[in-house]
């Protein structure tokens, strides 16, 4: 029964609107919102997006009011060609090509129009009725987005492009929050009248769009400009190919700036290479070189085979030292010979042919039978490098993380254990390097790198970001450790800043620990020529309050490459340690 009373209140109550919807009185309309905004830490707004109106012609209904003596087609193209930047005449010569000549109904004459175009194209009325619009045109929204800091942070923001009338994410935080982002569409059913006047008692239904919701970053833009300022000035002084620098809080995993050079305008991209787009901090994975070497003498404190007076060669080595048959000499930087070594010594001089004894004499113990499988040991060497990061993904919350590489442990071999030792072998990006050493100023506790701050969404509701380690409640170093390799790098820190170098003279008065790292460059042949050099470094104060690394690829200088990591990141902490509230030690 109350079936056939349903079926009977549809035929009777609702006839008269299945009517106009069969005369074609009823229209729905997409109700649009504009995309979330970006911002920095600060509240600085980063990138938002503004509506945007593509116009078309509808035939039917503009020949349909003419034909009624509403509006004339001369008044139409008198009212409509100015504010859509057009001549009446070539208005005119545009709807004959597309109506006359192809047949269309429907076709668009106005391309990307602002929301001032927009109201003034709606609110035109017709000659014979000042209350009655003038019709024969309708819009389909859009929206384009704006980067009112040009480039600043454009690798961390990354960019959109329009896809089915809908800006989508590429890259960044545009790629990965792009469904926070993205807003919520709706629907607007209505009723017109015989010439296409909308009634407006008789509205069928809306649906509200939502708009999308609002990012904000941890980057702090002024940090951003000075690093990004200083990044570019970098790869032009010392004729690098590219050059990255990211500045992250150990505490918290917070990145506080990153920049790439070359960089981009993503208000500007048919000005832009398309190299430029790639996020070299995390998409390009490398060989480290000598920053390796923390986590192998981590590693051999961790476990408790050495201590820093640890003497690992009695006899010292001739600058090259020949292990395997089957493979070449393994060499330090300079090939020198060096006379007796401690661990504190293989550290500072950064020496090749001694971490691979720290490697296999004492990690891995092999010269007391010990197979390369290490069964048996409750924590490897292997598992302290997949532990430090090395080969696995960050978890950043921006698109495009490349794992890097690491083999497994069963894979390895004598090769294996000499490179790994002083940081070859593997891959890592910039960012995975930065996040593995952030563990010795953070007591040995690596955490996840975000740049996320908080997401506001469409109806007001706050979620805030909590900090978390990388892998939940697990200590990859004990905390004395960490502060022993931190203490240990700080006296690296300063014997890298001579007393000839004046102008970074001051500089040793912070508690600092750093480590270089330099390699050859590979490719499908073996090892070219080309270099990539980084240098990384903390606070070791109680505030520990940043970690640095920066990355110079491919500079002009050789073996001497180094020495510009060196000066690019002592340069970018000489201009943002007050910023940054390093303290001083004296």
């Amino acid at each position: 029964m109350l079936i056939v009373i349903a079926l009977v209140r549809w035929q009777i109550v609702y006839a008269e609107d299945f009517r106009k919807i069969a005369d074609g009185r009823v229209y729905s309309t997409e109700l649009t919102s504009l995309r979330g905004s970006i911002y920095s830490k600060d509240g600085s707004t980063l990138a938002y997006s503004e509506p945007r109106f593509d116009m078309y012609i509808w035939m039917s209904g503009l020949e349909y009011v003419e034909d009624k003596n509403v509006q004339t087609r001369d008044e139409f193209l008198k009212k409509v060609a100015p504010i859509i930047d057009k001549t009446p005449e070539s208005l005119a010569k545009e709807i004959r090509e597309n109506h006359e000549d192809n047949g269309l109904l429907w076709f668009k004459i106005g391309d990307n129009l602002s929301a001032t175009q927009w109201q003034e194209l709606i609110n035109l009325k017709t000659d014979e009725n000042e209350k009655r619009e003038l019709q024969g045109f309708q819009f389909l929204q859009s929206s384009q987005r704006v980067y009112p800091e040009g480039r600043l942070a454009s690798h961390v923001l990354g960019l959109t492009n329009e896809y089915k009338n809908q800006e989508v994410g590429l890259g960044g935080i545009e790629g990965h929050w792009n469904g926070d982002l993205n807003p919520r569409k709706g629907l607007l059913i209505k009723e017109t009248d015989a010439v296409g006047q909308s009634v407006a008692s008789a509205l069928f239904a809306t649906i509200e769009p939502k708009p999308g919701s609002s990012i904000y970053t941890t980057i702090d833009k002024k940090l951003q400009a000075i690093v990004e300022e200083k990044t570019k000035a970098a790869a032009e002084q010392f004729g690098a190919e590219s050059t990255s620098t990211i500045i992250m809080d150990p505490k918290t995993g917070a990145i506080l700036a990153m920049a790439n050079y070359p960089d981009y305008n993503p208000n500007l991209r048919e000005e832009t290479d398309p190299s430029a787009y790639t996020n070299q901090s995390i998409t390009i994975p490398y060989e480290v070189g000598s920053i390796g070497k923390i986590f192998t003498f981590a590693t051999g404190i961790d476990t408790g085979v050495i201590t820093p007076e640890t003497m690992i060669m009695p006899e010292g080595h001739e600058g090259c030292e020949k292990f395997s048959d089957d493979l070449e000499p393994l060499c330090t930087w300079d090939k020198k010979p060096q006379g007796p070594l401690t661990a504190f010594d293989c550290f500072e001089k950064s020496d090749n042919v001694c971490f691979y004894h720290i490697a296999h004499d004492f990690i891995m113990d092999l010269d007391d039978g010990e197979t390369l499988a290490q069964e048996g040991k409750e924590k490897t060497f292997y598992d302290y490098l997949y532990d430090f990061g090395i080969g696995r993904n960050t978890g950043i919350d921006l698109s495009g993380e490349d794992p890097g590489l690491l083999k497994e442990l069963k894979n390895w071999n004598l090769g294996d254990v000499a490179a790994f030792s002083y940081g070859h072998g593997y891959l890592t990006t910039p960012l995975q390097v930065i996040t593995a050493v952030s563990a010795i100023p953070n007591h040995g506790v690596r955490m996840r790198p975000h740049v996320l701050d908080k997401v506001i969404k469409g109806d007001g509701e706050v979620i805030e970001y909590e900090p978390l380690p990388f892998d939940f409640e697990k200590t990859i170093i004990k905390p004395e450790t960490a502060e022993l390799v931190g203490n240990v790098m700080h006296q690296i820190y300063l014997s890298n800043i001579p007393d000839y170098e004046y102008w970074y003279r001051d500089l040793r008065n912070y508690n600092i620990g750093m480590k270089s790292g330099t390699a050859l460059i590979a490719n499908q042949y073996g090892y070219t020529s080309d270099v990539n050099s980084t240098q990384v470094g903390f606070d070791m104060s109680d505030e520990r309050s940043f970690i640095m690394l920066v990355k110079v690829n491919k500079p002009e200088g050789g073996q001497l490459s180094y020495y510009n990591s060196r000066v690019m990141w002592l340069d970018i902490f000489a201009a943002t340690k007050d910023y940054l509230g390093v303290p001083r030690i004296n």
